[in-house]
């Protein structure tokens, strides 16, 4: 009895996972990655070659985003990638890149255990400081006051590649761009950037909105793919001022 009861908590337990799961995929699946996880505050699907995500999606509220849980600054092995295929967090040392979030540690630290899964190695990227702790989390800033004003959004990020990078450590490829496409689902509306990997001012980031499609092209992902094909198609071709 004891050893079924133990079975129906876990099976409940990661019931409870992929569900919450889903609610970052509500809007769809950008790609079939090497490996999907699922956290508490966002969706991963992983790239095993460069060693870095091909995305990360998560939804956001006004209440998600104004909860808060100190930072752990623990940076962790995602056991759950197969060994050949984990970036560890020694492949950063003394590289002159930051371990820098996808998933912003600022935005899913709603409660302790979100804050810390942010710190899983599969949310993390080659960042130059310039970036990272500039223009990057200026973005990060703004989509966090955007939930605010907008009361929900969905949020998808992560690499661009170009064909010619390097990689630091046991093979974790620098991305030359990054990516992030925000949309508020209460007027089917998208904004997107793509971010050249150097040092970028938040005042610059307007310079960077593009199109839903750009970002596509440029990353053979498919965005909000679970919306009505009209809705989708036209959101996708606008750009905005910064909202």
């Amino acid at each position: 009895m004891k050893k079924i009861i133990i079975t129906l908590t876990a099976l409940l337990f990661s019931q409870q996972i992929f569900a919450a799961c889903h609610q970052h995929l509500a809007v769809g699946v950008p790609s079939n990655s090497d490996q999907q996880l699922c956290r508490e505050g966002y969706s991963v699907g992983y790239n095993y070659q460069n060693k870095v995500a091909d995305w990360v999606s998560y939804h956001i509220t006004a209440a998600s985003v104004n909860g808060f849980y100190k930072r752990s600054n623990y940076f962790k092995t995602d056991q759950e990638i197969p060994t050949a295929h984990r970036a560890i967090s020694s492949d950063y040392s003394s590289t002159g890149y930051d371990r820098g979030h996808l998933a912003p540690s600022g935005t899913m630290d709603f409660n302790q255990s979100s804050m810390k899964e942010s710190f899983l190695m599969t949310n993390m990227a080659p960042q130059l400081p310039g970036f990272n702790r500039g223009g990057w989390k200026g973005l990060e800033d703004k989509i966090r006051q955007w939930a605010n004003d907008y009361n929900e959004l969905y949020v998808v990020t992560g690499p661009i590649w170009d064909g010619s990078e390097t990689y630091i450590g046991n093979g974790v490829f620098i991305p030359s761009k990054f990516y992030k496409v925000v949309l508020d689902p209460a007027y089917n509306e998208a904004i997107a950037f793509i971010i050249p990997h150097r040092k970028v001012s938040t005042s610059e980031l307007a310079d960077f909105i593009t199109t839903v499609d750009a970002v596509e092209a440029a990353t053979n992902l498919d965005f909000f793919s679970a919306l009505p094909n009209h809705i989708e198609d036209d959101m996708e071709n606008v750009i905005w001022n910064m909202w």
